[in-house]
């Protein structure tokens, strides 16, 4: 069906077209409840609230840092280990 001479394809259409079992293309409307858009306060973007974010944003970003760095020295801890055990 998917290759071939164009008689065959048209053969195979007409053939489609002839089988009532098939489920024919049809537009129907969508049964799917639609999400209406959350209504937002205008929350007002003042300096306080600004710097509670920032605040919020360093202590996770220092917290990230420890943690590389606390991977890296162990993982660095153990290749010197290895290294100092097969030599």
């Amino acid at each position: 069906m998917f290759g071939g001479s164009s008689s065959s394809v048209i053969k195979n259409n007409r053939n489609l077209l002839k089988n009532n079992k098939r489920e024919k293309f049809v537009y129907k409307r969508s049964k799917h409840n639609k999400v209406e858009k959350e209504k937002f306060d205008h929350l007002i973007l003042n300096t306080q609230y600004c710097q509670n974010i920032r605040k919020k944003m360093r202590r996770e970003h220092r917290v990230r840092r420890k943690k590389q760095i606390v991977s890296l020295l162990l993982i660095m801890f153990l290749l010197i280990l290895i290294l100092y055990y097969y030599s």
